[in-house]
């Protein structure tokens, strides 16, 4: 895949969410979908084209594949680059971190 065709994947709202907070954590699509409040199937399709585009690593195997971001790349660190641009500040990234710290408090706790 070219760089140009994986900055075309990663420039999409909802993608760059994703890889934002996969940068935080090792995540399922169930919880993206909870913390993006979108369709489970809408972000099987989003995680499914970020992989493909070598931005995300999925481990495990499903259903309870989780994503994390691909730094291993050796492209001169695309996915860091992508994650350093985003907004940090804004309200969808502010909101979507306080869900994640929800989940991990679930996690933790065995509700999750």
């Amino acid at each position: 895949m070219t760089l140009v065709s994986r900055l075309q994947t990663a420039a999409h709202f909802d993608r760059l969410r994703i890889l934002g907070l996969c940068a935080h954590a090792d995540l399922t699509v169930c919880e993206l979908a909870k913390i993006l409040d979108l369709p489970r199937k809408r972000v099987e399709r989003h995680v499914r084209l970020l992989a493909r585009a070598d931005l995300l690593f999925c481990s495990g195997q499903r259903p309870r594949s989780s994503y994390h971001l691909n730094t291993g790349r050796t492209d001169g660190g695309l996915v860091q680059l992508l994650i350093d641009l985003l907004p940090h500040h804004d309200g969808f990234h502010k909101r979507d971190l306080q869900r994640l710290e929800a989940i991990h408090d679930a996690r933790s706790k065995g509700t999750a």
